[in-house]
């Protein structure tokens, strides 16, 4: 039996998760960041954010909270709609929605749009 399916678990810990945050913080130099297969997304997230420069931190908040709910999709998908992704096809929908968010005016992203 694997893992328990927890939120932690699922948007940090699990092997697919920890591929997509791996890919993600790679290409915008903050591979350093990578979260444990142990990690949880609170305790993980507050650590992260304090080791980076504070014009930085917003930007970082807004990151995780769109890996996070772009995570969720995927899972929901997979579970009631038999379909799945791949780490870079995730990868690919995170960076169409953070253009779509930028697109609509929110700023939050913008450290790291370029990058992305």
């Amino acid at each position: 039996m694997g893992q328990p399916e927890t939120a932690d678990h699922l948007l940090v810990a699990c092997v697919f998760a920890r591929e997509v945050w791996h890919r993600l913080l790679s290409a915008i130099g903050l591979v350093h960041l990578l979260p444990s297969d142990a990690s949880r997304l609170v305790g993980w997230w507050q650590e992260s954010r304090a080791l980076l420069p504070h014009n930085l931190r917003r930007s970082f908040d807004s990151l995780v909270v769109l890996v996070s709910w772009s995570l969720w999709k995927e899972r929901n998908a997979r579970t009631f709609d038999n379909t799945s992704c791949t780490p870079p096809q995730t990868l690919a929908k995170i960076k169409e929605e953070a253009n779509a968010w930028l697109a609509a005016g929110f700023r939050g992203l913008a450290a790291f749009a370029a990058l992305l």
